[in-house]
């Protein structure tokens, strides 16, 4: 009998637990559940807030209100594509433009075209490949510092492609000096005008997705297009009254990307979802879903898919860029 009434106990023991561990699955179960339906609903009212963001104008907040009425945009490398398209977005939105490039002509027939949005103009002739020193900053800080400067967009750019070893060193110093130094130098002449405003400012700076995944055919790009990149979101930290925005989409249709690609953007697509990027307070922006999505995609991957992939951007950059038979530059 003994041995029977431990035996029973032993069951109910047992038992018990199994009831208790029932309740325990059930419970975190339900506990997971509960969790995903949070996260599911908070991200339907992320999209559903965007959405309304993109019907509504009126929800936006206003970018000439932020930045400041009668106010300046700089724009470098305007002659086509993503500058030009920076300078017309901006002038519909009020913002007196101000381009700096090598070419006088084109600079002023642009200046005509943007007048006619009902805003004053001016362009600087300046070839940030020859800015060597600090004295070629100086003077183009002296034809600016009476203005009042609320948005800065450094988007000159020059690309040369091939094998690192067989390419002219010139052709190295001039992506350096256009793609990084003008940058930096055009940020660093501003920043304490920008910093001093009542109103708040902002400084954009055009990179690639190059600063991501970087690829062969295309070294010394892809490492100032790191550089500017990084440059530009590391100030983001420091700064409480300059808005700084880094963009590194992939393809875009201009002079400079050319490739033809699926998931090719056109350039008002991405210099809006720049300016919406902007307006949101965000420091990054690939000026793309398609684009964040790619990129993201590749940085998730095993290491020998991601080389794959940047072999084949290489190679199709390359290809662009040999179709076209000549280097194209966006500083003109």
């Amino acid at each position: 009998m003994e041995l029977l009434r431990r035996g029973f106990q032993s069951l109910v023991q047992i038992h018990s637990k199994l009831i208790h561990k029932y309740y325990q699955h059930l419970y975190r179960k339900r506990k997971l559940r509960t969790f995903l339906m949070g996260v599911g609903s908070l991200y339907l009212l992320r999209r559903l807030s965007q959405l309304a963001m993109t019907l509504t104008p009126s929800l936006r907040r206003n970018l000439l209100g932020i930045y400041g009425e009668e106010s300046w945009a700089i724009v470098t490398g305007v002659s086509d594509g993503i500058g030009k398209e920076f300078c017309i977005q901006l002038a519909k939105q009020k913002f007196n433009i101000a381009i700096i490039g090598r070419n006088a002509k084109q600079m002023d027939q642009l200046c005509l075209q943007l007048q006619g949005f009902g805003v004053q103009t001016k362009f600087i002739v300046a070839d940030f490949n020859q800015g060597y020193e600090v004295d070629f900053y100086n003077k183009i800080y002296e034809q600016l510092h009476y203005l009042d400067i609320s948005i800065l967009v450094n988007n000159a750019r020059v690309l040369e492609t091939g094998q690192f070893e067989q390419t002219k060193m010139e052709d190295s110093f001039s992506m350096l000096r256009v793609n990084a130094l003008s940058t930096l130098m055009m940020t660093k002449i501003l920043i304490n005008k920008l910093q001093n405003r009542i109103k708040k400012a902002a400084v954009i700076t055009i990179s690639s997705g190059l600063a991501y995944l970087p690829s062969p055919l295309v070294s010394v790009y892809s490492g100032t297009s790191a550089f500017t990149n990084y440059f530009t979101q590391s100030l983001s930290f420091t700064s409480q009254k300059i808005d700084f925005l880094s963009a590194t989409p992939l393809s875009v249709k201009s002079k400079m990307d050319n490739t033809k690609d699926p998931d090719i953007i056109e350039t008002s697509e991405f210099v809006r979802n720049v300016i919406n990027d902007l307006r949101e307070g965000k420091t990054h922006s690939f000026g793309s879903c398609r684009h964040r999505r790619q990129i993201n995609f590749l940085l998730w991957r095993k290491q020998s898919v991601r080389n794959k992939a940047r072999i084949l951007l290489g190679n199709s950059i390359r290809g662009a860029q040999l179709e076209t038979g000549r280097q194209e530059e966006v500083q003109q």
